[in-house]
């Protein structure tokens, strides 16, 4: 039993393991080849969603797949906030946790006790251009 607890940690299947991200090294295009889901988180705290299911989201989500816009806002911990804007006034969708295995991976995991539901790698040359410095915005 031992034995296979470790080959299990070994071999990474229990999960993709969040870690503390610099926000500034996470703008950049995301993506599961396999769903087609994509999320890209832009400099300045804006992003959008494609092809997200509910059920990714949400502990009690649907298979429904939505696509949204909204802010993406870093916590001092391993996920960054999405914050889906409001349609036709509402908020349609709430906060989401999209936490950070690393730059290059990202996963959401709506129940903690439960499996991760989507991991998005980020797609290759398609990272976001820096952000211009203050001391170079003009008045």
């Amino acid at each position: 039993m031992l034995i296979t607890a470790v080959a299990m940690l070994a071999s990474g299947c229990t999960g993709a393991g969040a870690v503390n991200v610099d926000p500034d090294r996470l703008p950049g295009v995301y993506r599961d080849d396999e769903t087609g889901a994509e999320i890209r988180l832009r400099p300045g705290g804006r992003f959008s969603a494609v092809g997200i299911a509910k059920s990714d989201a949400y502990l009690r989500g649907s298979a429904t797949r939505v696509d949204f816009n909204g802010t993406w806002d870093p916590t001092p911990s391993n996920f960054v906030y999405l914050q889906p804007d409001k349609i036709a006034g509402r908020q349609v969708l709430g906060d989401i946790q999209l936490w950070t295995a690393s730059p290059e991976r990202v996963f959401l995991h709506p129940d903690v006790d439960g499996p991760v539901t989507l991991e998005l790698v980020r797609v290759a040359g398609n990272e976001q251009p820096p952000t211009p410095s203050s001391s170079s915005a003009g008045g």
